[in-house]
C-alpha cells in the first residue's frame, strides 16, 4: 500500500511542475530563500561585531519587526487592490535596495555603522510585508485547488530547509568570504527572483476568480470598497470559523515567542547549560521540517477541524514538558520540541490551505495579511512575556495552555460549517 501511494505522490508533484505558472513561481522562491537563509545570522553576527554589544542586535531586530508590524496591513490592501505578482515585484524591489545599498556600504571605505543595519532591516522587514499578503493570494491562483495543500507544504519546507541549513551557512560564509558576500548573494538571489516574476506575469492567468457578490440595491459591498485593514477584521466577522482560527493561532505564536525567550534560560538553569538549549533548537528545526514532510507526502486534504485540535495538543505537551522540566530528561524535552514544531508546521499548511480555498478570492490577501499581522505581533508579545515573568514561566505556560484548549472547542466546531455559504 505504501509503495502505490508515494508513487501517486510523486507523480502529482511532478504533475504541479509541468505547470509553467507554478513552476515558474517555485524557482525563484527556492532560490530567494536560499539566498535568504544566512541573512538573519549573520545581521546578528555583523551588529555584533559592529558595536560589541547586544544592544545593537535588538535595535536590527525592532527594525525588521517593526516595519513588518506597521506594514503588514498596507500589504494586504495592496495585494487585495492591485496585480499580485507587481506587489510582489515592487516587494522584492524594495528588499533588494535594502541589501544592495547595505552591501555597496560595506565594501566602501566609510565606516559600517548599527543604523546602516536598523535602515537595512526596517526596508527589508517592509518589503517582506508587502510580499507575503501577495503571496498568499497568488498561490491559489496556481494551482487547482485539490493540489493547493501540497503547494503550500512545498513552500513550507522550502522554508523549513532554509531555516535549518541558515546558521551553518551564515558560519560558513562569515568566516570564509565575509558579511559583504552574503548580501551580494541576497542580492542575486532577489535579482532571479525578480526575473521568475516578471516571465510569471506574462504566463499569469488566474485559476481562481470570485466575483464580487453585489448588495441588494444593485451597489458594490461596503467591505469590497473599503479596502482599509480595520475591513479585514470586519470581513472575518462573516467568517467565524477564521476569527477563532486567528485567536488559536495568535496564542500559538505567544508561545513561540516566550519559548524563544525561556528556552535558553530553562536550559541554563536548569538543563546543564546552552548546549541543551542548542539540542532543543536543533530538534525544533527538525520536528518542522518533519511536519511538512509529513503533510506533502499525502494525497489527501487534511480538515482544519483535526488541525485545530492537533496543533494545540502539540503546544500544550511542550508546555506541560516544560513546566515538568526538573522531572524530564533533556531527550524527552526534545521529544515536546519536535512533537511541537511538527504540529505546528503541519497543521500551518492545513491552515493556510483552509482559507485560502474558501475565503473569497477578494477578500484573501486582506485576511492574509490578518494572518501575517498576528504572527508579526504575537511573536514578540511572547518574546515580551518571556521578559516580564522570568521568575513566573510555570504560571504563563499554564494560562496559555488553558487559553489554547478554551479557544480549540470553538475552533474546532466551527470549522467545516457554513464556510462556503457565508461568503
Amino acid at each position: 500500500m505504501t509503495r502505490p501511494v508515494l508513487t501517486a505522490t510523486l507523480k502529482d508533484q511532478a504533475a504541479m511542475f509541468r505547470e509553467r505558472r507554478f513552476a515558474t513561481f517555485f524557482t525563484g522562491h527556492v532560490v530567494s530563500k536560499a539566498g535568504d537563509a544566512p541573512v538573519p545570522v549573520a545581521f546578528a553576527l555583523a551588529a555584533y561585531q559592529i558595536s560589541h554589544s547586544a544592544a545593537a542586535l535588538t535595535w536590527v531586530l525592532l527594525s525588521l519587526w517593526g516595519a513588518r508590524f506597521f506594514l503588514v496591513a498596507t500589504g494586504g490592501r495592496l495585494a487585495d487592490r492591485h496585480h499580485r505578482v507587481k506587489v510582489m515585484i515592487g516587494a522584492d524591489l524594495l528588499r533588494l535596495l535594502a541589501q544592495g545599498a547595505l552591501a555597496v556600504v560595506v565594501v566602501s571605505p566609510l565606516p559600517v555603522q548599527s543604523w546602516h543595519l536598523c535602515l537595512s532591516a526596517a526596508l527589508y522587514g517592509a518589503g517582506t510585508a508587502l510580499y507575503n499578503p501577495a503571496q498568499i493570494g497568488l498561490t491559489p491562483e496556481l494551482v487547482a485547488e485539490d493540489r493547493l495543500q501540497r503547494a503550500n507544504g512545498l513552500l513550507s519546507l522550502v522554508a523549513d530547509v532554509a531555516f535549518l541549513l541558515g546558521p551553518v551557512l551564515a558560519g560558513v560564509l562569515m568566516n570564509t568570504v565575509g558579511f559583504s558576500w552574503i548580501l551580494w548573494l541576497d542580492v542575486a538571489s532577489f535579482a532571479v527572483n525578480l526575473l521568475c516574476l516578471l516571465r510569471l506575469l506574462r504566463l499569469h492567468t488566474p485559476l481562481r476568480r470570485t466575483a464580487p457578490a453585489p448588495a441588494p440595491d444593485g451597489t458594490a459591498p461596503a467591505a469590497e470598497e473599503d479596502h482599509r485593514f480595520r475591513a479585514g477584521f470586519a470581513v472575518m466577522a462573516r467568517f467565524p470559523w477564521f476569527s477563532f482560527g486567528m485567536a488559536l493561532w495568535f496564542v500559538v505564536s505567544l508561545g513561540i515567542g516566550l519559548t524563544a525567550v525561556a528556552g535558553p534560560v530553562i536550559a541554563v538553569e536548569s538543563l546543564g547549560g546552552a548546549g541543551a538549549w542548542s539540542v532543543l533548537a536543533t530538534c525544533l528545526a527538525i520536528g518542522s521540517l518533519l511536519g511538512s514532510l509529513a503533510v506533502m507526502s499525502t494525497t489527501r486534504q487534511h480538515p482544519w477541524k483535526t488541525a485545530s485540535v492537533v496543533v494545540t495538543l502539540g503546544a500544550v505537551l511542550q508546555f506541560v514538558a516544560l513546566t515538568l522540566r526538573d522531572e524530564l530528561p533533556t531527550a524527552v524535552l526534545g521529544a515536546s520540541f519536535a512533537l511541537c514544531a511538527l504540529t505546528t508546521a503541519a497543521c500551518g499548511i492545513v491552515w493556510d490551505t483552509a482559507y485560502q480555498s474558501e475565503i473569497p478570492e477578494r477578500y484573501l490577501s486582506r485576511l492574509g495579511s490578518v494572518d501575517n499581522f498576528v504572527n508579526a505581533a504575537g511573536i514578540p508579545a511572547g518574546m515580551l512575556l518571556g521578559g516580564l515573568f522570568a521568575d513566573h514561566y510555570d504560571t504563563v505556560f499554564l494560562g496559555l495552555s488553558v487559553l489554547l484548549v478554551l479557544l480549540c472547542v470553538p475552533a474546532a466546531r466551527l470549522a467545516g460549517h457554513g464556510r462556503k455559504a457565508t461568503a
